[in-house]
């Protein structure tokens, strides 16, 4: 892919005559192998970028050939929104179900966080793609489109939450359910992206052990 290429461009058509015969995979074989595409796209897109990440490095990490990658998808961009969509749809389902074992605001806002942190250790891949997202859209607009069916699903999530929880009675009158929902959810993508740049869970996991602290009360003297 080389640099002038759009983000909607297709992937280059580099390979050889052989791969291009390739017939079309089953239908549990093709499941299978755009499931395990998705997760080297996510890795590599998280690592590289979406300009350096090219369909060879992809190909090798997916054991395919560089022609197979046209089966699942058309170019590059189409790739990554696959990843995006797919990406959030699994994050934002987790914290879905984790705030629903909970019944007050705080105490679900401190289950999302928990796994948030969870989700980073288990794959690292998840939220380094996802904090890289915002800047990859300002160098390539035209992902944007592409991305659609989950763009918007962070800020209706914590919508949602905060909405539930003036409905249930727990926020004092005159609180802006807007401005709240933003707070909760900035603190999230803040601690997510430091914990990105770091590499380093600890950190998360003290900041979140102080939002705790501060939740209940028992963070400063009075």
């Amino acid at each position: 892919m080389g640099a002038a290429a759009s983000a909607g461009s297709t992937f280059p058509r580099v390979v050889s005559e052989g791969a291009r015969r390739v017939g079309r995979p089953t239908d549990a074989d093709s499941a299978e192998t755009r499931r395990r595409l998705l997760d080297v796209a996510r890795l590599q897109f998280a690592r590289d970028g979406f300009r350096a990440t090219t369909n060879r490095s992809l190909a090798l990490g997916a054991g395919l050939t560089p022609g197979a990658i046209y089966h699942y998808f058309e170019s590059k961009a189409d790739l990554y929104a696959a990843v995006y969509c797919e990406t959030i749809d699994r994050v934002y389902t987790a914290f879905e179900q984790a705030a629903a074992g909970e019944g007050q605001l705080f105490d679900q806002y401190l289950a999302v966080l928990r796994l948030a942190r969870e989700l980073q250790e288990q794959d690292r891949s998840i939220t380094g793609f996802i904090v890289a997202v915002a800047l990859e859209t300002q160098r390539h607009p035209d992902l944007l489109e592409r991305m659609a069916p989950q763009r918007g699903r962070h800020q209706r999530f914590f919508g949602r939450l905060v909405e539930q929880a003036a409905a249930r009675g727990e926020l004092q009158p005159g609180v802006d359910t807007a401005a709240l929902a933003d707070v909760l959810g900035s603190v999230l993508t803040g601690l997510a992206r430091a914990t990105a740049a770091e590499r380093d869970t600890r950190r998360y996991t003290a900041a979140v052990d102080v939002l705790e602290r501060l939740f209940t009360g028992k963070l400063v003297e009075r």
